[in-house]
């Protein structure tokens, strides 16, 4: 097994400068740590590397000018793996090789760590989640403003139906968020107060069904209540055809996707309350 490796200091005044390996010192310290187990050599050969796990961790952590440590982790044990399985008698360099299994770790940590749910894994999901926001913003930079345009294009490039395009883009956009958090910013009920207990709930003080002018009105009536901006997000995020994105609606009202997502959020919250006190629910619309 692997011992752990000391992290390379990613701050220019504490980092040690290193000399580039040569070919010939990269054959001689893989040698001696394949064919010798000399874990001396392997550390020099992943020391020497460093940089390049750290430039690799720094792009999967925007915003910030250093890259994630946890990511870094990841690029480092890439670097400890492409060390176990290079081949130096294919040719190549050793950084050619150990770029991908870089990646490949800093890609299965994002994916493995994005949420707490586990869903389906397969290549389509994999696919959308690691170029669904790169493509987007390149179709944005290229001057494409028409969002049901821009989706057309993202749903081709990808391989995917519009509705599964939407689908995919709604999950990702989806982050965790406890019970036991209050269901407004500045406080209140828990969520988990919200959820109803089927096994206590009286039949006599069930919702019954109601019919569809009830159900409009006072959804209407819900939604009059929201303030503006957040009204906006609910409208262009669930009712337009194609739905907004969060990056289209953050540049709309100059502030993160992220902002955007818990807007909606707060917005859902209300929607509950405010038909709650009208004794229906999100399921009687379904």
């Amino acid at each position: 097994m692997n011992k752990p490796f000391r992290q390379w200091k990613t701050d220019p005044h504490t980092r040690v400068r290193r000399p580039m390996l040569t070919a010939e010192d990269e054959l001689a310290l893989i040698r001696a740590w394949q064919e010798r187990q000399d874990i001396e050599a392997r550390n020099r050969l992943v020391a020497a590397f460093a940089p390049l796990a750290a430039t690799a961790a720094r792009r999967f952590t925007p915003g910030r000018a250093d890259p994630d440590p946890d990511l870094l982790q990841q690029a480092n044990i890439g670097l400890l793996k492409a060390a176990d399985r290079f081949d130096p008698e294919r040719g190549m360099r050793f950084s050619t090789y150990a770029i991908w299994w870089v990646r490949a770790e800093i890609q299965d940590y994002r994916l493995a760590t994005w949420s707490i749910v586990r869903r389906a894994n397969s290549a389509q999901f994999r696919k959308a989640f690691f170029n669904l926001d790169r493509m987007d913003e390149a179709l944005t930079r290229q001057g494409e403003t028409n969002a049901a345009e821009r989706d057309e294009k993202l749903a081709q490039a990808l391989g995917l139906s519009r509705a599964r395009l939407t689908d995919l883009r709604i999950q990702i956009a989806g982050s965790d968020s406890s019970l036991n958090e209050s269901s407004f910013e500045d406080g209140g009920e828990d969520r988990i107060a919200m959820l109803s207990d089927p096994e206590t709930e009286d039949d006599d003080t069930r919702v019954l069904p109601f019919d569809t002018g009830t159900l409009r009105t006072a959804l209407v009536e819900a939604m009059a209540d929201l303030p503006e901006r957040e009204r906006d997000i609910v409208l262009s995020t669930q009712l337009a055809d194609p739905p907004a994105t969060l990056e289209v609606l953050g540049e709309r009202y100059g502030i993160s996707k992220e902002r955007v997502r818990q807007l909606r959020e707060r917005a859902f919250e209300r929607l509950r309350t405010g038909l709650g006190a009208r004794k229906l629910s999100m399921e009687s619309f379904v």
